[in-house]
């Protein structure tokens, strides 16, 4: 049941009252001219001061905690709000204010029925609802509801485990159930290693049907904890900081190789196959003088620049010289990324494989006995990353870049056929660096420079100055190759973790 707005006045009075004069308690009361609800007639005109409380037995009253004050409320207002914690519901006071204005007009009256008034209302702290295990500690646990303890193990990789129990005991500060005090308590803490408790057996899926058999291979040691709920809670932490909590680092790199090459290529021929270069007059000593000296790209049809012809007393010269220039500016960008926990090693690889014959012997008969081996070639890169303080990261790099840089003729077959090999040239850099929160590493200076200058011609007439040009080829080429390296370590951050594949 609700205050009416008659109690509330009262309530309002009454506290205006115990400020001023006892005297005023009076102007509860509604007076004659004033409408007079049930609430506010309670007491009739004749009756005597000694019939109303008094100001010493009003402040009586409040020292005992029976009438409490409560907070103004707006004109309008239509509802109280829930009381606070120490605050008096508004029907209690009013019944409060009644009971003793009754008990002062009739003492031998039995007191009203209801609930007895509340003299201070205090909220008590709310009991909290006991954890579930296994939301904190996740389903791989055995719950002992009968002693409160609480077993859950932790795998760890090989070898790891007998350090992190080693640093329990030293660092953890827990204290460590003694078998011979008894049965464990919830306030201790047992550990329990397991060394290569965990193994699998790794099968070649490729291998022939009835190999199934595989070779076992250790995977995890397991440490087993039992403690109470919050001891447990404790280790769990523990070993989360000193060995779940590994930072995990993402390496970008970015890798560019640039190969420039400028060629010149001259040449020169017969203009066909039945018309020689020179042809001389009947009853000469020279019919006819022909050659070939064509450039290395004769099979493209657009290399030819001009051709020569003319007849001087009787001597026919019909030639076609070629020439051509070429240069290539070849540009090739990489951007891998890879990610890798703390002291683990990071590889990155771009080759490719160039066939190579491996001579073994030579027997007397001159027969050559090889085997075929494969070469890679390519960029290859690899990095230790390592934490230091809070941000910097340590970077272990280890880069290589190889290419096939010409070939050369290894054995010959009995057929005469030459068997040539590749040969490879590598660049490699080892370094250590330190890097900042967006700091990049450079890695430049692996250039390589090749230079090819081939000539064919027939001797003397080739020598000859600018005619010797008519008796000759030429092939000029500069090939230069830088490769770059940029790489950008970034430790991953939770948000980075539990990010959406894709983002």
């Amino acid at each position: 049941m609700r205050p009416t707005a008659s109690l509330r006045r009262a309530a309002c009075v009454a506290i205006v009252l115990l400020a001023t004069s006892a005297a005023t308690l009076t102007g509860c009361r509604s007076t004659p001219d004033e409408p007079v609800d049930e609430a506010e007639a309670r007491y009739e005109p004749g009756q005597s001061k000694s019939d109303q409380l008094t100001i010493e037995e009003f402040r009586e009253l409040i020292h005992k905690g029976a009438l409490r004050p409560i907070e103004a409320m707006p004109e309008d207002a239509t509802d109280f709000a829930d009381p606070k914690p120490n605050q008096v519901p508004f029907d209690d006071t009013a019944r409060a204010l009644e009971e003793a204005l009754r008990q002062k007009t009739d003492p031998k009256s039995p007191p009203a029925t209801g609930p007895a008034p509340t003299a201070v209302a205090s909220a008590a702290p709310p009991v909290p609802e006991p954890e579930n295990p296994y939301l904190v500690f996740g389903k791989r646990i055995v719950v002992y509801d009968t002693r409160g303890l609480i077993s859950k193990p932790f795998p760890l990789r090989v070898g790891l485990g007998i350090q992190l129990k080693k640093l329990l005991d030293q660092f953890g500060n827990f204290p460590l159930y003694d078998p011979a005090s008894g049965p464990q308590k919830p306030d201790t803490v047992r550990i329990d290693l397991l060394e290569k408790w965990d193994q699998e057996l790794f099968t070649d899926l490729r291998a022939t049907t009835g190999q199934y058999e595989g070779t076992p291979q250790n995977v995890a040691d397991w440490l087993v904890v039992t403690s109470g709920f919050e001891k447990l809670r404790e280790v769990q932490d523990f070993i989360n900081i000193f060995a779940a909590g590994v930072p995990q680092i993402e390496i970008e790199a970015k890798i560019v190789e640039v190969t420039i090459s400028d060629s010149l290529d001259l040449g020169v021929k017969p203009i066909d196959a039945t018309t020689p270069i020179f042809g001389f007059p009947d009853h000469t000593f020279l019919k006819s003088f022909t050659y070939t000296l064509p450039n290395q790209a004769s099979s493209t049809a657009s290399n030819s620049l001009l051709t020569l012809g003319g007849v001087t007393d009787g001597m026919a010269f019909n030639v076609a010289l070629q020439a051509l220039a070429t240069y290539e500016n070849v540009s090739i960008i990489s951007r891998p990324k890879i990610a890798v926990r703390e002291g683990g090693r990071a590889e990155i690889v771009n080759t490719l494989k160039l066939p190579n014959y491996n001579v073994n012997q030579i027997n007397a008969a001159g027969q050559a006995q090889a085997a075929l081996t494969y070469e890679e070639v390519g960029i290859k890169l690899f990095v230790v990353p390592r934490v230091v303080g809070t941000q910097t990261v340590a970077l272990n790099i280890d880069i290589e870049a190889s290419a096939q840089s010409g070939s050369s003729v290894s054995f010959v077959l009995q057929n005469g056929q030459a068997i040539s090999n590749p040969i490879i040239s590598r660049r490699a850099a080892k370094t250590v660096v330190y890097l900042a929160p967006g700091q990049a590493v450079i890695l430049g200076g692996l250039i390589t420079e090749r230079l090819v200058d081939s000539e064919n011609k027939i001797p003397i007439l080739g020598s000859i100055p600018i005619l010797g040009y008519l008796f000759k080829s030429t092939f000029k080429r500069k090939e230069q190759t830088n490769v770059l390296f940029f790489i950008r370590p970034r430790i991953l951050q939770g948000s980075d973790l539990n990010r959406e594949f894709g983002d």
